[in-house]
């Protein structure tokens, strides 16, 4: 197994915070953003591996193939812990995701400084969701909350009209 999954940053133009309550937004995907690479091999579990625009390594992690990912070993408890629950939430809607239990191991690279704030983690929910295949709202809305719009630009190539009403 190879796969690869690649999602653009975010920039909000209009309504910050409105956004959240209905309000239409502009926003704009940017040419930034964030690969997700998967490869099958090594170890039993899933090895995570984090880096930064520079090829720096910024996180790893080993986590468990059970169903809540427990973790085996970290470079940050934090984000240990907030990948474990993004990995959990993605099982939740899709059983079937990583229910293999021979060793994975996952690459992340950034294309921009992470304090840039384009949406490193909105990113990530979009990558984990094309894997998992789930809904990247739904696995949004069931670990970090907010309005969407950032996932709607990890989707596009294009500015986007946004707006999280039903």
């Amino acid at each position: 197994m190879n796969k690869y999954f690649y999602s653009n940053g975010k920039l909000l133009l209009t309504s910050e915070y409105l956004v959240l309550d209905g309000a239409e937004a502009l926003a704009i995907p940017t040419v930034y953003g964030q690969s997700l690479d998967v490869k099958s091999g090594g170890e039993n579990g899933l090895k995570w591996t984090s880096l930064d625009e520079e090829n720096q390594v910024w996180f790893e992690g080993k986590f468990q193939l059970d169903d809540v990912f427990s973790i085996n070993s970290f470079s940050d408890k934090k984000i240990a812990q907030t990948l474990q629950h993004i990995l959990a939430e993605a099982k939740k809607l899709n059983p079937k995701f990583l229910s293999e239990k021979t060793g994975i191991e996952v690459v992340t690279k950034l294309n921009f400084p992470r304090n840039w704030g384009l949406g490193s983690s909105s990113t990530l929910i979009n990558n984990i969701a094309q894997w998992a295949n789930v809904n990247a709202f739904e696995l949004l809305k069931n670990s970090f909350g907010g309005s969407g719009y950032d996932i709607a630009c990890g989707q596009n190539d294009v500015p986007i009209i946004f707006s999280n009403k039903q």
